[in-house]
């Protein structure tokens, strides 16, 4: 198991959290992340930054890693994914693929 250690771990469980998820935002200057359950699509549209996204099974088995994806970018839905977790690029560069990942983070909020 990899545990990945997090100042800030956002949930977007809303559909407009959903949706906007780091659109319009400025780059987060700590270890944060954005889980975004019951997901296994997503696109980049006017994001500000590069992002690494894991795309997640129900078991938090690493189904699908992308890294530095950049704006403007659809990724259609990942075959096994049920949540996705987007980080600024270079914060999952240590997670592989079919790992089973946890999230210790300092802050855990509902705001995105």
């Amino acid at each position: 198991m990899k545990i990945v250690k997090l100042d800030r771990l956002l949930i977007a469980d809303s559909f407009a959290k959903r949706f906007f998820g780091y659109m319009f935002k400025k780059k987060p200057e700590c270890r944060e992340a954005i889980l975004f359950r019951s997901c296994n699509s997503i696109h980049t549209f006017n994001m500000r930054f590069s992002i690494d996204v894991l795309f997640l099974d129900a078991s938090n088995r690493v189904v699908k890693k992308m890294t530095d994806v950049p704006s403007g970018k659809v990724i259609p839905p990942v075959k096994g994914a049920t949540q996705v977790v987007e980080g600024v690029s270079g914060l999952f560069k240590d997670v592989m693929e079919s790992e089973i990942v946890t999230f210790d983070a300092l802050l855990n909020t509902r705001k995105t």
